[in-house]
């Protein structure tokens, strides 16, 4: 416990949650032995979780080829606790090892206990992903970093229940949603096959809503519920506005997508 507490001590993610929830985190690890040369985390496919060397050696791999060994002591994919995110590397043992794996949903079992580390996952997720998400629309990517960072923070979270709907055909929305934990169901025109398409965890809804009343194109619904980010057109404004020139640009972005589709 004591060499697994200094672990997470030392994960850069975790540097300001205060050592008693971080004994709680350190509970929570599941020991794991590995077999030399036996894989544990595959890149591109689903971490397994933030890793903890124990004792051994592992090795790093990209594209088949050893980039860097972990030795006692070392964490591996900590951003794993933040979002599920494919593994970045390959993980493969050199020598027979051990390691104690943190599992996001164990760690989110037992988060009601540890307010202080869901404020910095919390946080994390934001800034890393819900930002990065930002950057790939194109409303959003020629803003400074700044304003799509205070626009991360100003994102509400929401619990959406079964059957709810987020944008329907031909009605103006007046938020800007990004799934996080769950799927959403776009209905597609009729005679359609399949009549629909899943919008998975980082795909949104609606981001034109924020800059003005655009009928939506499609509908979508949450059939069996989900986690999503929300932001209204009124909070938009308000962050955009404490940054000169940001508003301009992204409404001279959506002119642009505008006149692409047209």
């Amino acid at each position: 416990m004591r060499d697994r507490l200094g672990m997470l001590r030392n994960a850069v993610l975790l540097d300001s949650v205060p050592d008693g929830e971080l004994e709680q985190l350190a509970a929570l690890v599941r020991p794991v032995p590995l077999n030399a040369a036996e894989t544990f985390a595959v890149r591109g496919q689903p971490s397994p979780g933030m890793v903890l060397v124990d004792a051994g050696s592992l090795e790093v791999i990209l594209d088949s080829t050893p980039i860097c060994s972990l030795s006692p002591g070392s964490i591996f994919s900590e951003e794993s606790l933040v979002g599920d995110s494919p593994s970045p590397a390959t993980l493969r043992a050199a020598i027979a090892s051990e390691i104690g794996v943190l599992e996001r949903d164990a760690v989110e079992g037992q988060l009601d206990l540890m307010p202080k580390l869901w404020n910095v996952l919390d946080r994390a997720w934001r800034h890393r992903l819900l930002t990065a998400r930002l950057y790939s629309i194109d409303l959003f990517r020629d803003v400074p970093a700044a304003v799509r960072l205070a626009l991360a923070d100003a994102f509400e979270e929401v619990d959406l229940p079964a059957g709810a709907l987020l944008a329907e055909e031909g009605k103006v929305l007046d938020s800007f949603w990004v799934i996080r934990e769950g799927q959403a169901e776009l209905e597609l025109p009729e005679g359609n096959d399949p009549p629909s398409v899943l919008l998975r965890v980082g795909e949104y809804v609606g981001d034109l809503a924020v800059v003005e009343d655009f009928p939506q194109t499609a509908t979508v619904t949450a059939p069996y519920g989900l986690r999503a980010m929300k932001l209204n057109r009124a909070t938009f404004r308000k962050v955009v506005g404490r940054f000169p020139g940001a508003l301009a640009e992204v409404e001279s972005a959506a002119a642009r997508r505008k006149e692409s589709i047209l």
